[in-house]
């Protein structure tokens, strides 16, 4: 690594001095080598790595940088925030990690009723549809698995409570807001979720707290509440890789140890490429970064290492046809003329996978919107790979193939709503259509050092390769129009 030379950008982020930095860094820019360097400067300026708490969402990815910077001989413990907030509570306060299907079974245990048929048709939280018969109900149950849709609901809902930082005097909160704001039906079908949920999760902290035991959202919210009090190891120096993904209880955490230590902050992310919201993540963190730590400093890395300028000039015009994303030039050095290129299919993609695997020798990422798209890849090569593109983030390779690109409930742009129960606790979408679906789709697209095949149902395609088509129609190679 020594032989690698940063960019003005790099130099600029590793010279600044600011207390409070946000790094708004795109797909490729290497961020994770700004990083590294950042701590290494701090480190040759006398800094201790133990001064430093240099933080990131995964394990996967704590390990990966920390083994970049062991080779860098730099022996710095990078945590997740879960093993952060552990590690805090542990110190003083020891508790053991609640297994995840108690939620589950607590949650069972409120519904179990509604396994009958006849007491579900007549459930006052139903969500679809006031004036539907017993018979369209009933048609509706007995053909879906309404009940573990509902438990999913439900918990999705408490998880969301506790990374919001919500606590039980919020559900008054909820309860005025349904009154305010419901008609008269939806009013009632309301009223009657919270109160239940409200029920289960009281009945959940109960158990938590007889069982001397915590949940991933406790590691955060009372470390956070520890730190408040009794304060925290004094770092000097804060480093947040990933920070697009940072929910409020995150947030809090961090402005906790930042307000016990005084240390500068450093935050690393992309607003593109933010597609966590369903587990918290709030973009609004992020996009309005100052609004949290006052008086910071934006920088921007502004070169792509690993995708062409023409693909980078495709993405850009998608990414930012949602106004609330943050504006970035991003440059490249590297050219192909058609990094993007259309299969159509009538039926299966069967009828063209043996023409795209036999030209596709080197890694190739193979992506779908979800884990079970993987069924309908015929045959896959050693050199190929299959993920979700969620899975995808933070990951490359030299091409990148993307499947279920029909004008379907659950291709890409998924069109599955969340519950309307949801809106009390999730991070409000940005008010422009399927944004997160956006964002997903162009961290699918921004995984290749060189190409990205899209198979697309010729009857049916995707309205966003539709999309890419109409306004980006020269940098798109269309193989069998």
């Amino acid at each position: 690594m020594d032989k690698i030379t940063l960019d003005k950008y790099q130099k600029k982020v590793i010279k600044n001095r600011s207390k409070n930095l946000l790094v708004v860094a795109g797909a490729g820019s290497g961020k994770t080598l700004t990083i590294i360097y950042k701590i290494k400067s701090l480190i040759n300026k006398g800094i201790s790595p133990e001064e430093i708490l240099c933080v990131t969402f995964t394990k996967a990815a704590a390990q990966s940088l920390q083994i970049k910077l062991k080779k860098e001989d730099i022996y710095l413990n990078v945590k997740t925030f879960h093993s952060l907030g552990y590690q805090i509570i542990k110190t003083t306060h020891y508790k053991t990690i609640v297994k995840e299907n108690i939620l589950d079974d607590i949650i069972m245990n409120h519904l179990n009723k509604y396994s009958n048929l006849n007491y579900l048709i007549n459930a006052p939280f139903l969500e679809f549809g006031h004036g539907n018969s017993k018979l369209i109900k009933n048609c509706i149950l007995k053909n879906t698995s309404y009940i573990k849709y509902f438990k999913d609901t439900i918990k999705t809902f408490i998880n969301l409570f506790k990374s919001n930082n919500y606590t039980l005097d919020s559900f008054k909160t909820f309860f005025k807001i349904n009154n305010e704001t419901n008609y008269i039906i939806k009013q009632k079908r309301h009223n009657a979720f919270l109160k239940l949920v409200r029920q289960i999760y009281i009945n959940y902290e109960d158990y938590l707290n007889r069982t001397n035991q915590i949940d991933f959202h406790d590691m955060i919210n009372k470390a956070t509440n520890i730190i408040n009090r009794e304060g925290i190891y004094p770092y000097k120096y804060i480093i947040i890789d990933e920070y697009q993904d940072t929910s409020l209880n995150k947030c809090l955490l961090i402005k906790a140890i930042q307000n016990k230590t005084n240390a500068s902050l450093i935050a690393v992310g992309d607003d593109w490429q933010s597609i966590y919201r369903f587990t918290g993540s709030n973009l609004e963190i992020f996009t309005n970064f100052k609004d949290y730590f006052p008086k910071a400093k934006i920088l921007k890395l502004k070169n792509t290492y690993r995708n062409s300028q023409e693909l980078i000039n495709l993405t850009h015009k998608f990414i930012m046809k949602n106004p609330y994303q943050i504006n970035k030039k991003i440059s490249s050095n590297k050219s192909v003329k058609t990094p993007i290129h259309i299969y159509y299919y009538k039926k299966s993609i069967k009828e063209v996978w043996n023409q795209i695997s036999n030209n596709l020798k080197e890694e190739t990422f193979i992506l779908g919107r979800n884990n079970k798209d993987k069924q309908i890849i015929p045959s896959m090569s050693k050199n190929m790979r299959f993920m979700t593109a969620h899975k995808s983030k933070g990951l490359e390779a030299e091409n990148v193939v993307i499947i279920n690109l029909e004008n379907l409930v659950t291709s890409f742009p998924s069109k599955i709503e969340d519950s309307e129960y949801l809106n009390y606790v999730i991070p409000k979408e940005d008010d422009y259509p399927y944004a997160e679906e956006r964002r997903l789709f162009y961290v699918a697209l921004t995984r290749t050092k060189s190409t990205v095949t899209l198979l697309v149902n010729k009857n049916n395609p995707s309205i966003f390769v539709t999309e890419l088509i109409k306004d980006s129609k020269q940098y798109i190679k269309i193989i069998n129009e």
